[in-house]
């Protein structure tokens, strides 16, 4: 616990700099690439624990997964993003790019792969399925936890806000509550009653948040106008884009309350999802590079799935 407690705050004096300072968001974005390459990498352990992948393949899975995360932004910064509005400039969003969208990046990858899996005899079918999960996984979410910084820090905080917070709850509300087992085969202290807890609390938390933003941290705001308006990204509103704005404040509440549910959800799923890849192939971590915590999937699982998801739900909206 001692241990867990250290590397905790030294993630947080790591992290914190990078997410509020506008002008080292280009070293966020190097540290968000690293975070995929390791995450890429403990994948590919993940997958030998049932056979070793060759050398030259899993030097490529890493790469891909860098390559996928910086087409993301490009394919980002080709978005109009113009609903949006953040102190960190296009152009430094722009700085990892390759200038080479998702899609064309993808069909070179698995043009790639499926010639690694003729000329490579220890690289078959099945192995691609793996790889491009891997490469997929990686690359897509960090990305997308990258783009949320760059749209703003109120979204970070948002999504970490929620995922914590269930994450937390759930823990709390499943050893108080929990009868009910919701996946005893994916991971066993899981219970609804624990899964609806969590939920329940960040959900009620991340909507406060949201819907009263522009009161909190609005130019008009009354701890700091000048800083924390700067920080958070100057809007008064927390975030515009479509119709959203012109709706009703009991619509605008309404769809706040969807959005926070679904990020709630998605970011329990992604904890799902890891443990099954995990128990899958008889692994306990990812990893050790966050001593007390594991690896960086066994540490970000739920948030880099979240982001996914509320990166999707701006793109709709």
């Amino acid at each position: 616990m001692k241990q867990r407690l250290i590397t905790g705050i030294v993630l947080v004096a790591i992290f914190l700099p990078l997410l509020i300072v506008p002008e080292l968001f280009t070293l966020f974005q190097l540290l968000m690439l690293i975070l995929c390459i390791i995450a890429s990498f403990e994948m590919i352990k993940l997958y030998e624990k049932e056979k070793k992948f060759p050398k030259i393949v899993k030097a490529f899975i890493m790469i891909a997964s860098a390559l996928i995360y910086m087409s993301a932004l490009t394919e980002w910064s080709n978005f109009n993003s113009n609903v949006f509005s953040d102190s960190i400039s296009t152009h430094t969003l722009e700085l990892l790019n390759l200038k080479i969208g998702f899609l064309p990046m993808l069909l070179l990858v698995v043009v790639i792969l499926f010639g690694l899996m003729v000329f490579c005899h220890n690289f078959n079918g099945a192995d691609i399925g793996k790889a491009l999960t891997a490469i997929c996984y990686t690359g897509l979410c960090f990305g997308a936890l990258t783009i949320l910084r760059f749209l703003g820090l109120r979204y970070i905080v948002y999504l970490f806000l929620i995922t914590i917070l269930t994450d937390v709850f759930a823990y709390l509300g499943g050893s108080r509550f929990g009868k009910h087992k919701m996946c005893p085969l994916i991971s066993p202290h899981k219970t609804w009653e624990g899964a609806i807890t969590g939920s329940a609390v960040a959900v009620i938390i991340g909507t406060l948040f949201a819907f009263f933003y522009g009161d909190m941290f609005g130019n008009h705001n009354y701890f700091n106008p000048d800083n924390l308006s700067t920080l958070f990204g100057g809007e008064a509103v927390f975030w515009r884009g479509g119709n959203f704005d012109s709706l009703q404040w009991y619509y605008q509440l309404i769809a706040i309350i969807g959005i926070s549910l679904i990020v709630s959800i998605s970011g329990q799923i992604g904890d799902l999802v890891a443990s099954k890849l995990k128990r899958t192939f008889g692994l306990k971590d990812y990893g050790n590079i966050f001593p007390g915590h594991g690896g960086v999937l066994d540490r970000l699982d739920s948030a880099i799935y979240a982001a996914l998801t509320l990166l999707l739900i701006f793109v709709l909206l």
